[in-house]
C-alpha cells in the first residue's frame, strides 16, 4: 500500500513536472534540457519523502529541493575534472555519514549526490543556470501538488486496507493448515505465516501516522499483535506436529474461517476456530474507535535513542567511490558516473561486508536482466519515442515500488528507465548498455573491496551488535509486562514495538547468508531464523499473557511465573556480557506452542519465558559458538 503510494507519487509528478517544463520551453523558447534538474528533484521528493504531517513534509521538500539545486550548481561551477572528482567524494562521504541522523538528512543526501553528478553529466552554461534553479522549482512545486493532491496522504484508508491485508493473509494461513500434510508443506506454511507477520508489522508502522500516533491507538495496537499471537500458534503447533488438525471437523471450520475473511461474510463461531473468529472481530472493532488524544498527550512518548555517529559509515562510501571514479574513467570518460551511483545506494543501509557482497551481487544481476529486457523493449518500439516517453512514468512507478521491497528488482526497472531515456533521446546502443553493465559491475567491485578492507565489519561482529540489541529490548519488554506497580500497558505496547524493530535488523544482518550457495551457510541462517521466530512467538505471548490478567482484573502471576521471569532476566543478562560465547548445549524439554484455546495467563506466562529464554540461547549459540559458524558469517 505504501509502497504503491510512493510509485504513484513518483509517477504522476514525473508526469506533471514534464508537462510543465514543456509548457514553460515553449513559452519561453528555452528547450528542455535546461530544466533538467526538475526530475530527480520531483521524483525523489515523491519517492522518499511520505511524511502524514503538512509542515514535515513541506519541510522536508524544501531540504531536498535545496539541496539538489546547491549540488548542482557546486558540480557546474568546478570545471575542471580532477577537482570535480574530488569534491563529488566528498560530497558522497558526507551525505553517507549524515545519513546516519536520519530525518531529513536522507533524502537530501540522495538528491543532493544524484543532482552534484547531474551537473557534472550536463556541465550547464553558467548563463543559464537560473533555468535550473526554476527547475528545482517547479520539481518542488510538483511533487507538492502531488502528494497535496493527486494522491494525498489518507493514513486511515492505509490503516483499513492494512487490517484488509491481515484477512487476507490469514484466510491463506487457514486453508494451508487445512491442506496441511506434513513436512512437504512446510515451507507453503512458514510463508503464510511470515506474511501474516508482515502484514501486522506494516500496520503497526501506519499507528504512527493515525491521529494521536500509537499512544492514541492503544486497543488496536493489542489487536494486532493478538491476532498475531493466533496465527503463531497455529502454524508453530503443526510444524511441531502435522496431527494437531486431525479431525475433518477443524479442517472444514479452518476453511469456512478462510472463506469468511476472504469474501467478508459473518465469521463462523464453532469452538475450533472461535478464537480467531474473535481476535478478527476485535481487530475490526478497535479500528472503529476514535483516538485516545488525552492518553497520547499524557504519555510521554519513548525518547529517541541518541544517534552515535561513526565515520566508518562516511569513509567507506567515499573511499569506494573514488575506486570507481578511477576504474570508471579508465573504461569509460563519459559514463564514469553509473559506476559511483552503484557505489553510493550499495552503502545504503550496509554495515557489513556479507551486506555489501550481497547488495554487489543484487545490483549487478538486476542490472543484467534489465539490460536484456531494455534491448528487447527497445526494439520492439521501434523508435517510436512517443510510446518510449509514455512507458518512462510506468516504469518509475515500478523504481520506487521495489524501493525497500526488492532491490534486485529497483536496479532492473532503473536500466530499463535508462534504456528509455536514451531511446527517446535517440542515443540508445546495444553497446552503451553493455558499458553500463561494465560500470555497473565495476562500482559494485569497488564496493566490495572497501567494505573488505576499510574499516571492515564481518557479518557475524555485525550480527553480534543487533542480536545485544535484541537482548536489550527483550528486557525491555518483560520490565514493562512485569513492572513493580500497575502495568502501563501503553509502555508495553511501545517496548514490544520496539523489540520487533530490533528483530528485523537482526534478521537483515543474517541476510547476506541466503545469497552464499553453500548448505552451511543457508544451514546457519535457517537455524537462527527458527529461533527468532520462536523468540517472536514467545515474546508475543508474554505480551498478551499479561494484558489478559490486566483485563481480568489486575490478576497476579504466580510464583512459578515471577520465578520464570527473573531466570529470563538472568539469562539475558548473562548473553548481553561482552564477549560472552553461549557455549551450552541444547535442552529437549522447551515448551511447545500454545494451542489456540489457551485460557490460563499464569500458565502462558510461565511457559513463555522458559520459551524466551531457550530460544535466546539457542539463538546465541549459533551467533558466538565457531564450531556452528559458517566461513560465509564470519565475512
Amino acid at each position: 500500500m505504501l509502497r504503491t503510494a510512493r510509485g504513484a507519487r513518483a509517477m504522476f509528478a514525473f508526469v506533471l513536472t514534464l508537462a510543465c517544463v514543456f509548457l514553460m520551453g515553449q513559452a519561453l523558447g528555452v528547450p528542455i534540457a535546461a530544466f533538467l534538474i526538475a526530475f530527480p528533484v520531483t521524483v525523489f521528493c515523491c519517492a522518499t519523502i511520505s511524511d502524514d504531517e503538512v509542515r514535515a513534509r513541506i519541510g522536508n521538500i524544501v531540504a531536498l529541493s535545496a539541496s539538489a539545486g546547491a549540488m548542482f550548481t557546486l558540480s557546474a561551477l568546478l570545471h575542471g575534472a580532477v577537482i570535480n572528482h574530488l569534491v563529488f567524494v566528498a560530497v558522497i562521504g558526507l551525505a553517507a555519514y549524515m545519513r546516519q541522523y536520519g530525518g531529513a538528512w536522507i533524502p537530501a543526501g540522495l538528491a543532493g549526490n544524484v543532482s552534484y553528478f547531474f551537473g557534472s553529466f550536463l556541465k550547464p552554461d553558467m548563463a543559464t543556470l537560473h533555468w535550473q534553479w526554476a527547475g528545482v522549482a517547479i520539481g518542488a512545486a510538483s511533487a507538492l501538488i502531488v502528494h497535496q493532491l493527486v494522491v494525498p496522504h489518507r493514513p486511515w484508508r492505509r490503516m483499513r486496507w492494512s487490517v484488509g491485508s491481515i484477512r487476507m493473509r490469514m484466510s491463506d494461513l487457514l486453508v494451508t493448515a487445512a491442506d496441511f500434510r506434513g513436512t512437504r508443506d512446510l515451507p507453503r506454511l512458514r510463508r503464510d505465516l511470515a506474511r501474516v507477520a508482515s502484514a501486522v508489522t506494516i500496520a503497526e508502522t501506519e499507528l504512527e501516522n493515525l491521529p494521536g500516533g500509537r499512544l492514541a491507538h492503544r486497543p488496536l495496537a493489542e489487536a494486532l499483535i493478538a491476532t498475531l499471537v493466533l496465527a503463531e500458534r497455529l502454524a508453530l503447533q503443526l510444524q511441531r506436529d502435522s496431527t494437531t488438525i486431525s479431525s475433518n471437523k477443524m479442517r472444514h471450520d479452518l476453511t469456512e474461517m478462510a472463506s469468511a475473511l476472504t469474501h467478508y461474510t459473518p465469521l463462523p463461531d464453532d469452538a475450533d476456530v472461535t478464537s480467531i473468529a474473535s481476535a478478527i472481530a476485535e481487530l475490526e472493532r478497535t479500528l472503529r474507535l476514535s483516538p485516545d488524544l488525552a492518553a497520547a498527550k499524557g504519555h510521554a512518548a519513548p525518547s529517541k535513542a541518541r544517534v552515535e555517529a561513526q565515520l566508518r559509515f562516511g569513509i567507506q562510501p567515499a573511499a569506494a567511490a573514488a575506486l570507481a571514479i578511477v576504474g570508471g574513467v579508465m573504461l569509460s570518460p563519459d559514463r564514469w558516473y553509473w559506476a559511483v551511483i552503484t557505489v553510493f545506494v550499495m552503502f545504503t543501509g550496509t554495515y557489513s561486508r556479507g551486506q555489501a557482497l550481497a547488495k554487489s551481487l543484487k545490483r549487478t544481476l538486476g542490472t543484467l536482466a534489465g539490460i536484456l529486457v531494455a534491448m528487447a523493449l527497445v526494439w520492439l518500439l521501434g523508435g517510436n519515442i512517443q510510446l518510449a516517453l509514455a512507458l518512462m512514468p510506468v516504469a518509475i512507478f515500478f523504481i520506487f515500488y521495489a524501493f525497500v521491497q526488492s532491490y534486485t528488482w529497483m536496479a532492473f526497472w532503473i536500466t530499463v528507465t535508462v534504456a528509455l531515456l536514451f531511446s527517446v533521446m535517440g542515443r540508445f546502443s546495444d553497446t552503451l548498455m553493455l558499458l553500463r553493465l561494465e560500470e555497473t559491475a565495476i562500482g559494485a567491485l569497488a564496493g566490495i573491496l572497501v567494505a573488505a578492507l576499510v574499516l571492515p565489519k564481518s557479518t557475524a561482529a555485525h550480527a553480534r551488535e543487533q542480536f545485544n540489541a535484541l537482548l536489550e529490548a527483550t528486557a525491555s519488554v518483560l520490565k514493562a509486562a512485569m513492572p513493580d506497580g500497575p502495568l502501563d500497558r501503553l509502555q508495553l505496547t511501545a517496548a514490544v514495538h520496539d523489540f520487533e524493530a530490533k528483530l528485523a535488523s537482526l534478521r537483515d544482518a543474517l541476510e547476506p547468508l541466503r545469497f552464499i550457495p553453500l548448505g552451511r551457510a543457508s544451514g546457519q541462517r535457517d537455524n537462527i531464523s527458527r529461533q527468532l521466530v520462536l523468540t517472536s512467538y514467545w515474546v508475543h505471548e508474554i505480551a498478551l499473557a499479561v494484558r489478559h490478567m490486566d483485563s481480568a482484573g489486575g490478576e497476579h502471576a504466580t510464583n512459578h511465573a515471577v520465578a520464570a521471569a527473573a531466570s529470563l532476566q538472568d539469562v539475558i543478562g548473562r548473553l548481553r556480557k561482552p564477549g560472552h560465547d553461549e557455549l551450552s548445549p541444547d535442552i529437549d524439554d522447551a515448551p511447545t506452542p500454545l494451542p489456540l484455546d489457551t485460557g490460563n495467563s499464569s500458565t502462558t506466562l510461565t511457559s513463555a519465558c522458559l520459551g524466551v529464554s531457550t530460544a535466546l540461547k539457542s539463538t546465541a549459540r549459533h551467533i558466538t559458538d565457531r564450531t556452528l559458524q559458517s566461513r560465509a558469517f564470519r565475512f
